[in-house]
Parts: structure tokens; C-alpha cells; sequence
């Protein structure tokens, strides 16, 4: 390929992941922690209201781990979010999380199938590379909340597909 044609081919496959990536927070919208976990209880300065708002109220103590001279250790009282709404945005971050990586997958290897099938250079392997970067990204998004036997499973099926596909349809 020449050089016009691998530039073009190295932005179609960006864009192409990133289409279909931001193509799937317009349809599923990552959640977000602000929604879950309100900033402003660290505004709040007294426990009633804190508890009120739902939230937690406790104290920081700033104590050096070295003692130094004349240092009086400050005791901070603060309103922070409640563990719970971690937990419940946490939850809502792994569903959409899920969500992504399905997508990312099922649109990463047709792309990859139809890279493979098209006969102009630059187009074929920019969505081919596009179908890479896209399985990648999901696999990404999804490595934390995935178990290892999934982990295993998943990354055996789409080397598999590749090599199959490496095997059979390229030259």
C-alpha cells in the first residue's frame, strides 16, 4: 500500500471505533456518579442535616505518620455520599459496561469478516483494523467486572475466529 492509502486506511479504522463507541453511549448512555452519588453532601457541615440527606457523616483525622514539631493533629467532621450509592453506581457501570463489550464484539468481528471480504486495500483494511480496535475497546471497558473463566472463553473465541479466519480467507 502506498502511503496515501495506509493514512487512509489508519483513519478509517479510528473512525470507525470511535462511531460505533460513541454510537453506543448515544443509544445506552454511560451512567453517571453524580446521578448516584450527589457531590454537593460535601457542602454540608452538620451531622443532622448530613443523615437527612442520606448521607454519612464522619471524621478525618490528619495525623502525620512521622512526628514532627509543634504539629497539632486537626479532627475534620464531613458530609460524604453513603456507601450504598457506590455500590448501586457501581452496579449500573457494570450493566452498561456488559453492554458495550457485547456490542463492541458482535460489531468488532463483522467488521473484522467484512474487512476480509472487500477488495479495495485502504477501505478493507481500515475496517478490518476499525473491527480490531472495536474488540479491543470492549474487552477493555468489560476486563474489570469479567470473571477469569470468561475472561478465558471470550479471549479464546475471538482468536479462534482470527485464526480461522488468517487460515481460510487471507492468502
Amino acid at each position: 500500500m502506498k502511503k496515501k492509502e495506509i493514512i487512509i486506511a489508519i483513519t478509517i479504522a479510528i473512525i470507525f471505533a470511535l462511531f460505533i463507541g460513541y454510537g453506543i453511549e448515544v443509544f445506552d448512555p454511560s451512567p453517571d456518579r453524580e446521578d448516584f452519588c450527589p457531590d454537593n453532601l460535601y457542602d454540608i457541615d452538620n451531622e443532622e442535616e448530613c443523615l437527612n440527606s442520606k448521607g454519612t457523616w464522619g471524621t478525618n483525622s490528619n495525623k502525620p505518620r512521622v512526628p514532627v514539631k509543634e504539629y497539632e493533629a486537626v479532627e475534620e467532621e464531613f458530609c460524604s455520599p453513603a456507601k450504598e450509592c457506590y455500590d448501586v453506581y457501581d452496579t449500573a457501570r457494570t450493566k452498561h459496561d456488559k453492554i458495550v463489550f457485547i456490542v463492541s464484539v458482535i460489531v468488532g468481528l463483522l467488521a473484522i469478516f467484512t474487512g476480509v471480504l472487500l477488495k479495495k486495500d485502504p477501505v478493507s483494511t481500515g475496517i478490518l483494523s476499525g473491527g480490531v480496535l472495536l474488540i479491543i475497546y470492549g474487552t477493555i471497558r468489560y476486563w474489570e467486572h469479567a470473571n477469569d473463566t470468561l475472561k478465558f472463553i471470550l479471549l479464546g473465541i475471538v482468536l479462534a475466529v482470527l485464526i480461522w479466519l488468517g487460515y481460510k480467507k487471507l492468502k
